[in-house]
C-alpha cells in the first residue's frame, strides 16, 4: 500500500512539495512586475487564502532573496524594533559598539620608578535596527542577488497607531541613500482588505499612498482553482480510489462548499478524508467524507458556531427573519455584498411575498454586537464577514426545512 506522504495536505503542504502548489497566474505575474518598481509592494488577503504560497512560490521562481519579519513581535511593544532585533537574533547578528586599546611606557627597575601609561577608545555610531536588518540581509544575499524584506502579519499592529506610524516612516525614508543603496525590496503583507488604504489612514500620511503598490486580493480559490488541488492531491500524490457509488466531482464541490473554498481549510479537511482513505485499503467512500467532515467542523468551527448561536432569533420567534437571513449569508458567494444581494437570495429561498425585509438594519444588528460576526467596508459600500469562517458556520449550522422554516443540522 501506497504510504500517506508527510503532510501533503497541510498548510505548509508547498514547502513539503513543489507540485501541491496550484497556480494563481494573474496574482503571480502582478506581484512579479511589482517587484522592479520603486514603489513597496503590498499582499492582502483573508487569512487562509495563500497569500505566503503566492510570495514564496514567485520569489522561488525568480531566484529572488527573502527574509520575515513577523510583525507579530512587534504588537504589544513600543517600537518595532522589537521585531527587526528578534529577526537578527535568530542570526545571532551584533553589532560591535566601542573598542579600546592601552599601552605603557618605562622602565621599573626592581620595581621602582616611573610607568607611563596611554588608554586610547573609540566608539560607534550604533545602527538602528532596521539599518543592520537590512545590511545583513544584503550580505546574505549577496551583491549582485536580488532580495526582499517581507514585513509578515500586518493585522497584529493595525490597533497600534505608533506602530503603523513607524511603518509608514520606513516607508517614506526609502530613498534615503542608507537604505537606497542596498536596493531591498519591502513587501508588506497582511489580512485588512484594502490594506494600503489603511495603512495610509491609520498613520495619516497621505504622502505614503505615493509610494505603496497593492496587488490584488488574493482571494478564496476559484472553483476551478480548488477543484485542481483536490484532483492532484487525492489522484495524482496519494493515488486514492473513489468508491464506485461516489462521483468524485461530487465530492469536491462539497468540500468546496463546506471550507469556502479557502486552500487552508480546503487542505485541512482533505487530510482527515486522505488518512482515512489510506486505512480503507486506499479508498474514499461516502463515509469516510461525511464523518471527516464531522471531524473538521468540531475541531475548526466550534467557536465560530457558537457566535453563530448567539445571533439567532429566538426560538418563540414566529417568523425568524434574522435566522432567514443568517441563512441568506451562508448563501452567498461574494466576498463583499450589499444589502441588496442578501435580500435577493433571501426571497429566492423563503416566501415572503412583498414584505418589507429591512435587511439592512438586520446587517447593522450583526455589525454592531459584541463579536460581530460581518464588519461594514466603507470603500466598497458594502459588508464582508469579519473571518470567513463565519461563513463556514452558518453552513454548516443551519439548515432550511421544507415549510421554510430554519433549524440547527445535528
Amino acid at each position: 500500500m501506497k504510504k500517506l506522504p508527510h503532510l501533503v495536505f497541510t498548510p505548509k503542504s508547498f514547502e513539503v512539495n513543489n507540485s501541491m502548489y496550484v497556480r494563481r497566474a494573474e496574482l503571480e505575474t502582478r506581484l512579479i512586475d511589482a517587484f522592479p518598481s520603486n514603489k513597496f509592494i503590498v499582499i492582502h488577503g483573508e487569512s487562509g487564502n495563500g497569500k505566503t504560497w503566492l510570495f514564496k512560490k514567485v520569489f522561488a521562481d525568480h531566484d529572488i532573496f527573502y527574509e520575515v519579519v513577523n510583525l507579530g513581535n512587534a504588537s504589544g511593544a513600543e517600537s518595532l524594533d522589537r521585531a527587526f532585533t528578534v529577526k537578527l537574533g535568530e542570526w545571532g547578528s551584533k553589532q560591535k559598539s566601542s573598542e579600546g586599546t592601552a599601552s605603557s611606557a618605562g622602565a621599573k627597575p626592581m620595581g621602582m620608578g616611573v610607568e607611563h601609561r596611554l588608554d586610547t577608545s573609540s566608539s560607534y555610531v550604533i545602527k538602528s535596527p532596521f539599518h543592520h536588518l537590512v545590511e545583513e540581509i544584503r550580505r546574505r544575499a549577496g551583491n549582485d542577488q536580488r532580495c526582499a524584506i517581507i514585513f509578515d502579519n500586518f493585522e497584529a499592529i493595525i490597533d497600534n497607531p505608533k506602530l503603523v506610524r513607524e511603518l509608514a516612516g520606513i516607508i517614506l525614508n526609502a530613498d534615503d541613500e542608507s537604505f537606497a543603496k542596498h536596493d531591498i525590496q519591502l513587501v508588506i503583507v497582511g489580512t485588512p482588505t484594502n490594506l494600503k488604504h489603511t495603512i495610509v489612514q491609520l498613520s495619516k500620511s497621505a504622502p505614503v499612498a505615493n509610494r505603496l503598490v497593492e496587488i490584488p486580493e488574493v482571494a478564496r480559490m476559484s472553483a476551478e482553482e480548488a477543484a485542481q488541488l483536490m484532483e492532484q492531491g487525492f489522484i495524482k500524490e496519494l493515488g486514492l480510489n473513489f468508491h464506485e457509488n461516489l462521483d468524485k466531482k461530487d465530492v469536491f464541490e462539497e468540500i468546496a462548499w463546506n471550507t469556502d473554498r479557502i486552500a487552508q481549510h480546503i487542505q485541512e479537511l482533505c487530510l482527515l478524508i486522505a488518512q482515512a482513505a489510506e486505512r480503507n485499503n486506499h479508498t474514499i467512500s461516502r463515509e469516510i467524507v461525511d464523518r471527516a467532515t464531522e471531524t473538521w467542523v468540531a475541531d475548526t468551527l466550534s467557536a465560530d458556531i457558537a457566535t453563530i448561536h448567539g445571533s439567532m432569533n429566538a426560538r418563540d420567534t414566529r417568523i425568524g427573519r434574522k435566522n432567514q437571513t443568517l441563512y441568506a449569508l451562508g448563501q452567498c458567494k461574494l466576498e463583499d455584498f450589499k444589502y441588496t444581494d442578501i435580500e435577493a437570495i433571501l426571497r429566492k429561498y423563503f416566501n415572503v411575498g412583498g414584505a418589507t425585509l429591512n435587511i439592512s438594519q438586520i446587517l447593522s444588528g450583526f455589525a454592531a454586537e459584541d463579536n460581530p460576526i460581518i464588519t461594514r467596508n466603507p470603500q466598497a459600500d458594502a459588508w464582508r464577514f469579519v473571518s470567513p469562517k463565519y461563513r463556514m458556520a452558518i453552513r454548516a449550522l443551519l439548515k432550511k426545512e421544507s415549510d421554510g422554516r430554519i433549524s440547527l443540522r445535528k
